[in-house]
């Protein structure tokens, strides 16, 4: 035999098409190949990860419930001259509805909620603000920046809770107990018509004197905050009426809508008749009426009435 035989391939030259054949050797860590790889999946942001930006709802909500807080560190209403030194409106001069702008615009900034929730926290801080300076009165010298403050601020967080809702593409299964929520939404309306509400708020406000020994409900001139609570309450009422109408298996998307609608209606009425039961607290046994009580126990009626199936 010949020595050719046993002469192995690693003795040949190597040719071209062997050279194009043999592997590539791993590239070296931190070489400025991986760079360019890391770079396509995220790797260069280092140890900080992937950043997340909040979507434009939820950095519109966060907005408004921060100028909300801030807004009511303000005078909403001017007493004195210069309405020095300021008077906030988280005291008793704006009856209840400053500390409740204040409390909701916190809760907004600092927790994520559901999407009727977040959408009733804002929508009832602002029509509680809206019904205050109505009370008030555009023309009345006493009414301060703070308020129009409160009030462009609850409606960004208006705005971005109907963001929130339109971009979200998964919406939890909601069931109700419809007995429920029609008695709390019976309750809120008849509370706002038949019983009687503080009267403080001419007192507080315009300075007059409460007229004591007189009862008015919510509709009346000097009070008016039955008025969204009565426009909330009768929304909830028609579409539980509708829901119960309608069979369970069929337009199941729009029962669903309903019943989100409906909740942040029942959310929008515990806190305008809330912020009225907190400031009848505030002021005394004097100011203190039935109506908002009532009126709070039908919005939690209805907002408990209806769960996440």
């Amino acid at each position: 035999m010949s020595d050719d035989a046993f002469t192995t391939g690693s003795d040949e030259p190597m040719s071209e098409d062997t050279a194009a054949e043999e592997p590539e050797e791993p590239m070296v860590e931190g070489s400025p190949e991986a760079a360019e790889a890391g770079g396509d999946d995220g790797g260069g942001n280092g140890m900080l990860g992937p950043i997340e930006l909040p979507s434009t709802g939820r950095l519109l909500v966060g907005l408004g419930g921060a100028v909300m807080a801030l807004s009511t560190l303000f005078s909403w209403v001017e007493i004195g001259a210069d309405s020095f030194p300021n008077i906030a409106a988280v005291g008793d001069s704006t009856i209840g509805i400053g500390l409740t702008v204040f409390l909701v615009g916190l809760s907004l900034l600092l927790r994520h909620k559901s999407m009727a929730a977040t959408l009733g926290l804002a929508l009832g801080a602002f029509g509680a603000t809206l019904t205050l300076i109505m009370v008030i009165g555009t023309d009345n010298p006493v009414l301060g920046f703070g308020a129009w403050l409160g009030l462009v601020a609850a409606a960004v967080a208006v705005l971005g809770a109907l963001l929130l809702a339109y971009e979200s593409d998964e919406r939890p299964t909601m069931d109700f107990h419809p007995m429920a929520g029609a008695l709390g939404a019976a309750l809120a309306i008849a509370a706002t018509i038949l019983l009687d509400w503080a009267l403080a708020a001419a007192y507080f406000l315009n300075g007059g004197n409460p007229r004591i020994g007189e009862v008015a409900n919510g509709l009346d001139s000097d009070i008016l905050f039955g008025l969204p609570v009565l426009i909330l309450g009768g929304i909830a009422l028609v579409f539980i009426v509708e829901l119960i109408s309608v069979p369970r298996m069929v337009l199941e998307g729009r029962r669903q809508v309903l019943l989100m609608i409906t909740q942040t209606a029942g959310v929008a009425i515990v806190v305008i008749a809330g912020s009225n039961v907190l400031g009848s607290a505030l002021l005394g046994f004097r100011s203190f009426g039935s109506g908002p009580l009532v009126a709070l126990v039908g919005g939690v009626m209805i907002t408990r009435s209806i769960k996440e199936a």
